[in-house]
């Protein structure tokens, strides 16, 4: 269990610290990774009512973030500008008011009413340099326009003297992973101030091999790798444990393999660990090494172009922190609804490591109801945030019996560990996944 800190996280003070608005959900790009097209689910097009805005921003003391997006492109709602500004009068002074986008409709008049409006921040997605590459993870995009969006939005903060901030979010795939260190330093010459490298996180089934991640905690693989070297170092095949394991009588390397796994799996047992062992067992130590040489070439570049750089975890950590939840987030979804967190925000079906998980919003009340200060201190929704800092769930993806009939379906009520928040089938707090935040 991971202990509470004992400063007051936001989490527990009377209203949220950051904000997280979906201004609307339409899109004009298809890219296959969008949660909106990976699966049979539908989701409702809309933009965000002027009215909702003001409602949403009515009871809010200043915070310190608000961020403008959710699944679809901020840049279509016709509003924007002037939510920007709204949103600006409810943040505190060193707090920021920024959205990600695709680029696709930012020129120059709309770089110049952004500025004036007063953003903070924004993030465009670049996930390839190669025009080719870039149309087919996003699809319907233009390299070509999102490389004049950054020339535009560095012009006009520069003209103006803003303090905008630019940058870019480079999502990992097995495609496009030897771009990273290149796209970095060609951000830095078009004007970007930082970058946000995240992992994919499948939302269809065919997107499972591009993932450059293992489900497989830090900590188990740790042990694993101990366990092989001294397979090797005694000239045993621990890959052959899944042939062997079942015999009656276990003779030679049989036997040697046998054991030598037996004393992996008591081991964890006395650090509290669970293994996944068939995953384990295939994990492609190759390619982890290989992605951790690439971000060490990108950690020099981004550090050679004065680039502000922010690298997701290879694996998942054992050690797990709710950014969301302890810098006292809420995510409002475009009709009013709210939710706790990403993860939480949407209805999808998600595949890590192979394993197909459903996910159904969770939503603590309506701002037509009642006021943001007020469902945020309702006392489910106080529970639930109190639940997820007791860090005492199980990590599911990091079990043999992954993924059981507990976490597996969207209908969630509870884990093996009989809580009531979802957060044991989460990567989100393990620093994998990474957004504007």
């Amino acid at each position: 269990m991971r202990a509470i800190p004992t400063q007051e996280p936001a989490a527990m003070k009377p209203h949220p610290s950051k904000v997280f608005v979906e201004t609307t959900t339409r899109c004009n790009l298809r890219c296959p990774m969008c949660i909106k097209h990976g699966g049979k689910e539908e989701f409702q097009e809309g933009d965000m009512s002027l009215e909702t805005f003001h409602a949403l921003l009515s009871s809010l003391p200043p915070v310190e973030v608000i961020v403008l997006n959710g699944i679809g492109e901020p840049l279509l709602h016709p509003d924007l500008e002037h939510f920007v500004r709204l949103a600006k009068s409810r943040v505190a002074p060193d707090g920021w008011v920024g959205f990600q986008s695709n680029g696709l409709m930012m020129d120059h008049q709309r770089a110049v009413s952004f500025v004036d409006a007063g953003l903070d921040r924004i993030c465009l997605s670049v996930d390839s340099i190669s025009p080719d590459v870039f149309k087919k993870i996003r699809k319907g995009g233009d390299f070509a326009k999102v490389e004049q969006a950054l020339d535009v939005l560095h012009e006009v903060k520069t003209l103006n003297g803003s303090s905008l901030e630019v940058g870019v979010e480079f999502v990992l795939r097995r495609d496009n992973v030897h771009e990273l260190p290149s796209t970095i330093r060609w951000a830095a010459l078009h004007g970007a101030d930082f970058a946000i490298v995240t992992q994919l996180f499948p939302y269809h089934r065919d997107l499972v091999l591009q993932a450059t991640y293992d489900a497989n905690l830090d900590s188990s693989v740790s042990l694993f790798q101990k366990y092989a070297k001294i397979a090797r170092e005694e000239d045993v095949d621990l890959n052959r444990y899944y042939d062997v394991f079942m015999k009656y009588e276990k003779r030679g390397d049989a036997e040697k393999v046998t054991k030598l796994v037996d004393s992996m799996v008591s081991e964890a047992f006395r650090q509290g660990l669970t293994l996944n062992l068939k995953k384990l067992f295939s994990m492609d130590q190759g390619w982890a090494d290989r992605l951790e040489t690439v971000f060490a070439e990108t950690r020099i570049a981004a550090s050679e172009a004065e680039v502000k750089l922010k690298l997701p975890e290879i694996v998942p950590k054992k050690s797990r922190r709710c950014e969301f939840v302890e810098e006292g987030c809420v995510f409002v979804s475009w009709d009013g609804q709210i939710h706790p967190c990403y993860f939480l925000w949407h209805h999808y079906q998600c595949f890590i490591n192979g394993m197909v998980k459903t996910v159904k919003p969770k939503v603590f009340g309506n701002l037509s109801d009642l006021n943001l200060v007020e469902i945020w201190n309702d006392p489910a929704f106080l529970s639930f945030r109190k639940g997820v800092l007791r860090y005492d769930y199980p990590y599911c993806f990091n079990c043999s019996f992954a993924l059981c009939d507990y976490v597996q379906g969207g209908d969630f009520e509870q884990d093996c560990y009989v809580n009531a928040e979802p957060c044991g089938i989460c990567l989100w707090c393990m620093d994998v996944f990474q957004c504007l935040k």
